[in-house]
């Protein structure tokens, strides 16, 4: 019998396609669904639908997209893991399945989010509505993986999810090969008009100012009332939900160079020294930090749960206090300081990323889905 699995995610889901292909390689079955363009699912020979995700709470837009789904799952009628990514998704998938018994429930929980970030003061009564869902959720779901220890302790601790029916497996892999093969980014330089910096510090992420966006841009204006010439490129959309960043508000920082959402994310990091995230966002394992490694740059990042995994502060980069750019702007001034030290950082990055590969994230899936489709047969 052919095993089946459904990968459901928002508008990231494209980065299910390299385990896809690894499943399909064994046999599998393997169908994505999620609210990204389609483009590159048929490039890939995926079969792919697509539904509407509002990012925001809104009970119109979330009702019609658990409707959409429990339509889809109506018509799955062998044994089919359905597995989810996005926070909003994982609670919309285990009420969309309610009395499916073909549909086995597997989440990723890839970070606790927006609530758990900043003002804890503010954010209390909506934690107390996340566990709450939580909780009711809890035995509609047949196993729950984590991007990173802390986050499965909170939820043992709270009783949101039992210990036998969930683990961790950090990250969702990174494909060393693709970052490992040449690339030319050849004149990428000169279109963007870097200058002949001492380094190139680079920050991709979707723009929320709970990744550290404004301390990224602070501490670039500070390093440059300092005299260093550095580069500072900064990649990726606006977020429609954050009030406090906007197109004109970037623009004020000259010395940093904005360039919006891109697809030539491996070009970038090529011609970049060193990634940077000061976030204080409730991360899983931030694949951005992954990347930048596989592609050989130093890491300025937080303390974070998931951060504090890819990053060993002294080896490959250095911490940064969440908030804060003016340390952040000397981080950035001390990694710079040395040659010797960044070259050393780049190819510590290189190695220590090696734990993440695709093959061994996959091989723990594997385990996941196999038992599960054992225990459910």
């Amino acid at each position: 019998m052919t095993k089946k699995i459904v990968f459901l995610g928002g508008e990231d889901v494209s980065a299910r396609i390299p385990i896809s292909n690894k499943l399909m390689e064994k046999g599998w079955h393997v169908r994505i669904i999620g609210s990204e363009s389609s483009k590159v699912f048929i490039e890939n020979e995926i079969s792919y639908t697509k539904i509407t995700l509002n990012r925001d709470f809104n009970i119109i837009s979330d009702f019609g997209t658990l409707r959409q789904i429990r339509q889809i799952l109506k018509r799955i009628t062998s044994k089919t893991i359905i597995h989810a990514f996005d926070t909003k998704l994982t609670i919309l998938l285990p009420i969309a399945s309610l009395g499916l018994k073909q549909i086995i429930v597997v989440r990723t929980i890839n970070g606790m989010g927006r609530v758990f970030s900043g003002n804890a003061i503010k954010n209390k009564p909506l934690i107390l509505v996340y566990n709450l869902i939580q909780r009711v959720i809890k035995n509609l779901v047949d196993f729950t993986i984590f991007q990173n220890t802390a986050n499965h302790l909170y939820f043992i601790e709270k009783e949101l999810v039992d210990k036998n029916k969930s683990n961790v497996i950090k990250s969702s892999g990174i494909d060393l090969i693709k970052f490992n093969t040449y690339i030319s980014a050849e004149n990428l330089n000169e279109k963007l008009k870097l200058c002949d910096a001492e380094t190139t510090f680079i920050f991709i992420s979707r723009l929320i100012v709970e990744k550290g966006v404004l301390n990224y841009l602070e501490a670039a204006r500070i390093c440059k009332e300092k005299g260093h010439n550095f580069n500072f490129i900064l990649v990726g959309n606006i977020d429609s939900n954050d009030k406090q960043l906007s197109n004109e508000k970037i623009s004020r920082y000259d010395n940093v160079i904005y360039l919006g959402k891109r697809t030539d994310v491996r070009e970038l990091l090529s011609i970049s020294d060193v990634f940077v995230l000061p976030t204080y966002y409730s991360e899983g394992v931030p694949r951005v930090l992954l990347e930048a490694s596989a592609s050989g740059l130093a890491l300025l990042t937080t303390n974070m749960a998931g951060c504090n995994d890819v990053l060993i502060d002294g080896v490959n980069g250095f911490f940064v206090k969440p908030k804060d750019s003016n340390d952040l702007s000397l981080k950035m001034i001390e990694i710079s300081s040395n040659s010797n030290h960044l070259k050393s950082f780049k190819w510590n990055s290189k190695q220590h990323v090696k734990t993440f590969c695709l093959d061994s994230v996959t091989k723990e899936c594997f385990k996941v889905y196999n038992s599960m489709l054992n225990l459910h047969n």
